[in-house]
């Protein structure tokens, strides 16, 4: 998978940009970090990826094709919650099952290959006996855990994750990241995490694209950002986050 985004831009009702000219292009299997301040731009960018949020200029090529018109169906991407998510009235294993269930009668797999895929994902998730409770009797931990493998049950093209830690408490968070990414190389799935915790986006990620005011400020790994910084702001962002 190559995902290729290419000067979008986004402002909303003719305010200030909330995305201007951003371009960045990810690689096979990377996990790749948006990090930045409130309002800085990241969920927006993170929703035009996902077909949420449509731009108003620039495109978005996946594997050679345009899919910037292409609905968020059709993508075939996962996204997992700050909020989790779940069906309250569905089973954790009925969770899971959803996006198989509504993918299009001609993508549908049949029961017992849904059902055996559901089975593969629970027990990746180590949650394998756990597929008959319901959300309510999960830690918030658990139901994270329940997201990420509904969001992987399609086999996405890419996996899309909005500050999918902050509502946990900070040794969940630190136990939950560390599966993610064992989770995400297992699977092999090229992955986009939005958060504004420095420590959280350098735990996890491949590189990390620090954005301020809509803009793309340096893209590249922990080293590269702390050695060179390419702004002011992201040497400052980055030493108040340190502290």
């Amino acid at each position: 998978m190559s995902l290729e985004i290419a000067n979008v831009s986004k402002s909303f009702d003719g305010a200030e940009a909330v995305l201007d000219d951003v371009s960045l292009a990810m690689h096979e299997g990377e996990f790749l970090a948006l990090l930045g301040p409130s309002g800085s731009g990241k969920t927006t960018l993170l929703n035009v990826v996902a077909g949420l949020t449509r731009p108003d200029r620039g495109r978005l090529v996946l594997d050679g094709e345009d899919i910037t018109d292409r609905h968020a169906g059709a993508r075939r991407f996962g996204m997992v919650f700050q909020s989790y998510a779940l069906f309250r009235h569905m089973s954790v294993a009925q969770n899971v099952d959803f996006g198989l269930r509504v993918l299009p009668r001609a993508e549908r797999p049949p029961k017992a290959e849904r059902d055996a895929r559901v089975r593969e994902l629970l027990d990746l998730i180590e949650m394998g006996d756990l597929g008959a409770r319901y959300p309510a009797q999960l830690s918030g931990g658990q139901r994270q855990r329940v997201a990420m493998a509904r969001a992987l049950a399609i086999s996405p093209k890419l996996l899309l994750l909005d500050e999918p830690f902050s509502a946990l408490d900070a040794q969940v968070r630190q136990s939950l990241r560390g599966s993610v990414r064992e989770l995400q190389r297992k699977v092999g799935v090229a992955a986009i995490l939005v958060t504004h915790d420095q420590t959280e986006a350098f735990a996890i990620a491949d590189r990390v694209a620090v954005m301020n005011t809509g803009r793309i400020e340096q893209i590249g790994t922990e080293r590269e950002l702390r050695d060179a910084p390419a702004s002011p702001f992201v040497r400052d962002f980055l030493k108040a986050g340190a502290g």
